[in-house]
C-alpha cells in the first residue's frame, strides 16, 4: 500500500509542476501578445516614408549654447510615435522612444568614437579627447509603419557658445558605417586593403607607395557617393543652410592622407538639385550643383591654406580660379578640423559663373583628355596641336587662327601664374581647360567666341612646397616642353607679337599680383584667419607637428615671396635675351 501511496504522490508532484509550467507559458504568451499585439507590424515589418506623416518638432534650434539644457520633441499627429537617437545613426523602432526632455551637454570628455578609428596608414590618434556635440536625429512613426522624414539638429554646449570658433562651421551627419564601416566605409581603409587575395588577382604589386594601396578611400564613381546630411553655420552661429547631400572622396594621391577632402553634392534624388547660398561672401556665385570640403591637398602637414592663397593672388586675371573660405567641419558631432570650402571645377561651376548652358560646356586636361562634354569633342583640341605643331606660328596668318580658337590672354596668365609659383608638379599634371560649344551668336562674348580657356587649380607643389618650388626654380624651359602646354608655349613664343605681349602680362603681375608687398598681406590675412584654430586642429591629426612648426612652414612662404620676384626677373631676362630697356624690372 506504501509504494502505491508514493508513486501516486510522486504523480501528483510531477502533474502539479506540469500545470504551474503550463500556466507560466500561457501567462508569458498573454503578456507576449498585449504587448505586441497593436505593434507587431511595427516591431518586424519595415518602415516606408511618407510624406503624410508630419517629421517631428524640436523646441530647440541647432547651434551652439553656453550651458546644458533639455530638448521637448513634439508631434501634431497625436497618433504618431516619436523614436530618437543621439549617436548619429538613422532612427527605427530599434531606436529610443521619446517620453520626457532630451539632456543636451558637453560630450567633450566622452571616449573618442570616429576619430578613433584608422582612416590612412599614417593616420595617428587625437591628443586626448576631441570637442564634441550632439546629434539629434528623430522620426515620427504612424500605425501603418510609414515614417516621417528625418529632423535632424546638431547641439554644441560650450561656455564661449558661438565664440568657441572664428570660422564657419560646417556639421555633417551620415550613418556611420557609410564612411567607416569594413565593407562600405569610403573614408577608411577597410576590406580593399585587406583584400590580398584580390590583389593577387588583378596582378596589383603590392609594393606600392602608401598613397596608391589598394583602400575603400580610393573608391569612385556613383556607387562610392553615401547619402549625408549637412548643416552649415555662420561664424556669429546663425544656420546659413541645411540638406540632405551626397558625400564622396575627393582627390587623388591626397586621399592616402588621414584626413580626407569631401566633395558635397546636390542632386535631385535627395531634394535639392543645387544649393542658393552665398558660400563665398565676396564672390557674386551664389548658385553651386557642388563644393569641397578640402584638406589643403599636399599642403596638409604644412600651411593648410596654400593652394587658396596662390590662387586668390590671380584673382584678377583671365583664368579661372576656385574661391577659399576655411572652416571647422564636424562628422557626427565630433571633430574633424580645418577644412578649406572651395569651389569645384565643373560644369556647373562655367555656367553659373558665366550665365551658361552647362550642357555645352566641354572640359579638358592635360593634353586633351575628355572631363566634361560629349564625346568626339576633345578632337577640336587635338586639331589645334596638329595645327600649333605643323605650322609656323611666326607667320601673321597663323597665328590669327591660334588666336581665333584660344584665349591668348588666359593660356599666358595660366603659364605665368604655374612659372611664377615654381608649380613643380606642372605641367606635367594640373592642366585643365574648357569651352563653351556654341556656334550660335550669343548676349555673352564666352559664348560667342568659344575658345580655349585655362583653369588654375592644384598648386600645392608651388612656393616653395620642395627643393624643386625654391624661390630659384626656373620653370620656364619646363613650361616649353611637356605636354599640350609645351606644344602651345614653345610654338607662340615664334611670334613676336606673343612674346610682347606674354613679357608685358608677367611684368603686370610682377608689379601687382606678385607685388611683395601685397603678397605678405595675403599670406598675414590667411594665417590669422586660422591661427585662432590651427592648435585644435593639429591636435586631431598631428600631421603639421605643433604650431611653432606650422608658423616655420608659412615663413618658407614669406621667403619665397621675398625672394622670387628678382629671382623670376632674371630668369626672364636671361630666357628672352632681354637686353637694356627691355629688361623685366622689379617694382620696389
Amino acid at each position: 500500500m506504501k509504494p502505491l501511496l508514493e508513486t501516486k504522490k510522486k504523480l501528483s508532484l510531477k502533474l502539479k509542476a506540469f500545470i504551474t509550467l503550463f500556466v507560466v507559458i500561457v501567462v508569458l504568451a498573454f503578456v507576449f501578445t498585449l504587448k505586441f499585439s497593436g505593434n507587431s507590424k511595427k516591431d518586424f515589418a519595415n518602415l516606408h516614408y511618407s510624406k503624410n506623416v508630419i517629421a517631428p518638432i524640436s523646441s530647440s534650434e541647432g547651434g551652439f549654447y553656453k550651458t546644458a539644457f533639455t530638448i521637448n520633441l513634439s508631434t501634431i499627429d497625436l497618433n504618431t510615435q516619436i523614436y530618437y537617437t543621439l549617436d548619429g545613426s538613422e532612427p527605427t523602432l530599434a531606436s529610443t522612444l521619446y517620453s520626457k526632455p532630451i539632456l543636451i551637454e558637453d560630450r567633450t570628455e566622452n571616449k573618442n568614437y570616429l576619430s578613433a578609428i584608422p582612416t590612412s596608414p599614417r593616420w595617428k590618434p587625437p591628443i586626448g579627447t576631441i570637442f564634441k556635440g550632439t546629434v539629434l536625429r528623430a522620426i515620427a512613426i504612424d500605425g501603418e509603419n510609414k515614417k516621417s522624414a528625418e529632423l535632424i539638429k546638431t547641439f554644441f554646449v560650450n561656455e564661449k557658445g558661438n565664440q568657441r570658433y572664428s570660422l564657419p562651421v560646417i556639421s555633417i551627419t551620415v550613418n556611420s558605417k557609410e564612411l567607416f564601416g569594413y565593407n562600405r566605409g569610403i573614408y577608411v581603409l577597410g576590406k580593399s586593403y585587406s583584400d590580398k587575395d584580390n590583389y593577387i588577382r588583378k596582378n596589383i604589386p603590392l609594393d606600392l607607395p602608401w598613397w596608391e594601396y589598394p583602400s575603400n578611400y580610393l573608391m569612385r564613381g556613383a556607387d562610392a557617393e553615401r547619402e549625408a546630411h549637412i548643416e552649415f553655420y555662420e561664424p556669429s552661429g546663425k544656420l546659413g543652410f541645411e540638406s540632405t547631400v551626397g558625400l564622396r572622396i575627393h582627390g587623388n594621391a591626397t586621399r592616402g592622407y588621414p584626413q580626407k577632402s569631401l566633395r558635397v553634392c546636390f542632386r535631385e534624388k535627395y531634394g535639392q538639385s543645387e544649393l542658393n547660398y552665398n558660400l563665398f561672401p565676396a564672390n557674386p556665385v551664389k548658385k553651386f550643383s557642388s563644393f569641397i570640403l578640402r584638406n589643403s591637398g599636399n599642403d596638409w602637414d604644412k600651411t593648410m591654406f596654400r593652394d587658396g592663397f596662390m590662387q586668390s593672388l590671380m584673382k584678377n586675371s583671365s583664368i579661372d580660379i576656385q574661391d577659399y573660405r576655411p572652416s571647422i567641419v564636424f562628422i557626427n558631432a565630433e571633430y574633424w578640423g580645418i577644412h578649406n570650402i572651395r569651389e569645384r571645377f565643373d560644369e556647373n561651376y562655367l555656367a553659373n559663373k558665366y550665365n551658361l548652358s552647362p550642357d555645352s560646356v566641354i572640359i579638358l586636361e592635360m593634353s586633351g583628355k575628355l572631363v566634361r562634354g560629349q564625346k568626339g569633342e576633345e578632337q577640336k583640341f587635338t586639331e589645334l596641336l596638329n595645327f600649333v605643331s605643323k605650322n609656323d606660328l611666326s607667320i601673321q596668318k597663323n597665328y590669327d587662327y591660334v588666336r581665333s580658337k584660344m584665349e591668348i590672354e588666359s593660356f599666358s596668365d595660366f603659364v605665368i601664374a604655374n612659372v611664377y609659383f615654381c608649380n613643380s608638379d606642372w605641367p606635367n599634371n594640373n592642366v585643365r581647360f574648357w569651352r563653351y560649344n556654341s556656334e550660335s551668336v550669343a548676349d555673352s562674348l564666352v559664348k560667342k567666341e568659344g575658345k580655349w580657356r585655362w583653369m588654375l587649380y592644384d598648386t600645392d607643389w608651388g612656393f616653395g612646397y620642395n627643393d624643386l618650388s625654391s624661390p630659384k626654380s626656373n620653370l620656364l624651359e619646363k613650361a616649353t616642353r611637356v605636354g599640350s602646354v609645351g606644344i602651345l608655349f614653345s610654338e607662340l613664343l615664334k611670334n613676336k607679337e606673343f612674346v610682347s605681349q606674354f613679357l608685358d602680362r608677367f611684368q603686370h603681375h610682377l608689379n601687382t599680383s606678385f607685388y611683395i608687398p601685397y603678397v605678405n598681406q595675403k599670406i598675414d590675412q590667411m594665417k590669422y584667419s586660422i591661427s585662432p584654430e590651427i592648435q585644435e586642429h593639429i591636435d586631431r591629426w598631428r600631421g603639421i607637428g605643433s604650431y611653432e612648426k606650422w608658423l616655420s612652414n608659412i615663413g618658407v612662404l614669406k621667403d619665397f615671396a621675398e625672394q622670387r620676384p628678382s629671382f623670376q626677373a632674371d630668369q626672364l631676362n636671361t630666357f628672352f635675351n632681354l637686353k637694356g630697356k627691355q629688361q623685366i624690372i622689379i617694382k620696389k
